[in-house]
């Protein structure tokens, strides 16, 4: 019987090893291909629906939703019957955010940024909890980048609310005026996504507008600290949270989220004139 040399027996190995890496390499290839073709069939039910077990992740994100997404829309048709009966010109809440965290001197949000969008719809799930019942959700034109739709569009997609743009962020008037002369938005509660130094000129917009389409004719902003002197949102602050009821009461919160981003705040100043300018 032939004994096989260390040099043959060693050319053996590397051929099996060879042999079997190829091999793997093409049952997993078949493998993968076979997963691809299986993720792109969809299997239905009886009534003609995508089968939720069967689908892809995203699908079933949005899917897990439906009872946040359902409670959300019964809060808001309940508001639509309130205004049916009191008739209440303009929105009956406004809350204002920023965008999210960005990537300075680029288009879209950094990475805390991305994970703030996706915290947005769990404030929209504590609010409810508070009754409100989100009916729109309004950005306005950038063409310089996509901060504000970036942040809130998931939360948009999730809840199925409507989303709206109007004007640029730095001519809030058009945004304002349509929101308090447009009867679609009576009687709702909206959020508005917006950049933070034009936030301030966005509020006097509310007061003078507002107030005016309200008929509060001896309306007087008040802020929290009980002085008629406007906010200022300062440069690092992502988490504050406006708030206009249907009197045009004013309030400030904070949103109980959180990022990496290690200089992120609250900070809010009393009396500053803030300038509505494109920033980077």
């Amino acid at each position: 019987m032939k004994r096989f040399t260390n040099l043959e027996i060693l050319l053996i190995t590397i051929i099996f090893v060879i042999l079997t890496i190829v091999s793997m390499y093409y049952i997993t290839l078949y493998r993968k291909k076979d997963n691809f073709e299986n993720n792109n069939k969809v299997i239905c039910t009886s009534d003609g629906n995508p089968k939720t077990n069967y689908q892809n992740i995203i699908y079933k994100i949005h899917e897990e939703f439906k009872k946040k997404r359902d409670y959300n829309h019964l809060l808001s048709r309940k508001r639509e019957i309130s205004n049916f009966i009191f008739q209440q010109k303009g929105p009956a809440n406004i809350f204002i955010i920023r965008h999210g965290e960005k990537i300075k001197s680029k288009i879209s949000l950094d990475k805390n940024g991305i994970l703030r969008s996706t915290l947005i719809p769990s404030l929209i799930e504590d609010l409810n909890e508070k009754g409100y019942g989100f009916h729109s959700i309004i950005t306005a034109y950038d063409y310089s980048s996509m901060h504000q739709e970036q942040t809130v569009e998931l939360s948009s997609w999730l809840y199925s609310i409507p989303l709206f743009i109007y004007g640029d962020y730095n001519d809030p008037e058009i945004t304002v005026k349509t929101i308090f002369k447009n009867s679609y938005f009576n009687g709702k509660t909206i959020l508005i996504c917006w950049e933070h130094n034009c936030i301030q000129t966005l509020l006097k917009c509310i007061i003078k507008i507002g107030a005016k389409e309200k008929g509060l004719s001896n309306y007087t902003f008040k802020n929290p600290e009980g002085t008629t002197e406007l906010p200022y949102w300062t440069t690092n602050n992502y988490q504050s949270i406006y708030h206009f009821d249907d009197q045009l009461n004013f309030s400030i919160s904070k949103q109980v989220l959180t990022t990496c981003y290690p200089e992120d705040n609250s900070n809010i100043i009393y009396g500053k004139k803030q300038k509505c300018k494109i920033v980077d």
